[in-house]
């Protein structure tokens, strides 16, 4: 556990040089980003590190605090390589400023069948979901729905399979 903490504090005094160059590739597509705060900066660079063999595109980033007077940041990611992606290629993304790593979410549409062994990985999807919920980056009952759809799906597969 120690080797761990001392590879996370030495690690980005390393790779200085490589950060600096990445992030100075991101691209924020409509100038959301003109008076980001250091936090912004860094939520921004953690996933252009995250998402390094693609070059991310941000738009629609916004701010705000929670309770505890933390700041939120809140915005869509592109892994896309137009210069221009597509409304569908952009995924959401939240992050708190005492959290961890952001939480990115692909909306993908739940097949109208699914399999019992997928169920769990659908589940788990969904859990990004109502944490960009909890931030505030998405509207309040997306998770709701999300689970809602869900459970009527494998109700129909379990309705079926007992026939």
């Amino acid at each position: 556990m120690k080797r761990f903490f001392a590879l996370c504090i030495l690690l980005p005094g390393l790779a200085t040089t490589t950060i600096h160059q990445t992030v100075t590739a991101q691209t924020v597509l409509d100038n959301s980003a003109q008076k980001a705060s250091p936090f912004v900066k860094s939520t921004l660079k953690t996933l252009v590190t995250r998402f390094s063999n693609t070059h991310p595109k941000f738009r629609n980033l916004t701010v705000h605090t929670n309770s505890d007077k933390k700041q939120i940041v809140c915005g869509q990611v592109s892994l896309s390589e137009n210069k221009s992606p597509a409304e569908e290629s952009f995924m959401s993304f939240g992050a708190a400023e005492d959290g961890e790593q952001p939480v990115v979410y692909e909306a993908r549409t739940i097949p109208a069948t699914l399999d019992t062994r997928e169920a769990n990985q659908w589940i788990n999807h969904g859990a990004d979901l109502e944490e960009l919920e909890e931030l505030g980056c998405v509207p309040e009952g997306s998770y709701r729905q999300y689970g809602d759809t869900l459970n009527k799906v494998l109700q129909d597969h379990k309705i079926n399979a007992t026939r």
